[in-house]
């Protein structure tokens, strides 16, 4: 829940249905495909989650002004290289939202994940033009 700017003191419920199922597949092959991202992670206190009719999505929040993503990046990447290049991967299914990346952990070569990952088969994140970045 997220608090509503026109009206303070109350709060405004998450964007549901359709338009988290549109957003949130997209967002995740994005965030899965830069470089420098190990994977998604359910942050500190496992919050960071999507739920969907029949499945979660973990280390993806979507609320009605933010799309919250919890990553694990690639050591020895650079945390603000890890975060433009998730922003500028997630951007155009995002819309509107401002985007909020939050670096979690650090994957070590040669040392097995403990972060489970979503199944994306078959999702692909796919703009109508592609964009250089």
């Amino acid at each position: 829940m997220t608090a509503d700017p026109t009206n303070p003191g109350t709060t405004a419920a998450a964007p549901i249905g359709r338009e988290i199922d549109r957003r949130v597949d997209p967002i995740v092959a994005a965030v899965l495909a830069c470089p420098l991202v190990a994977g998604l992670h359910g942050g500190r206190d496992g919050q960071a989650v999507t739920y969907l009719p029949g499945r979660r999505i973990t280390g993806i929040r979507i609320t009605v002004d933010e799309v919250a993503i919890h990553v694990v990046a690639c050591y020895p990447a650079v945390m603000e290289q890890v975060a433009g290049q998730v922003r500028r991967a997630v951007a155009p299914f995002a819309g509107e939202l401002r985007v909020a990346v939050a670096i979690e952990d650090l994957a070590v070569p040669g040392e097995p994940s403990s972060h489970p990952q979503p199944d994306i088969t078959g999702i692909t994140a796919r703009t109508k033009e592609p964009k250089e970045f």
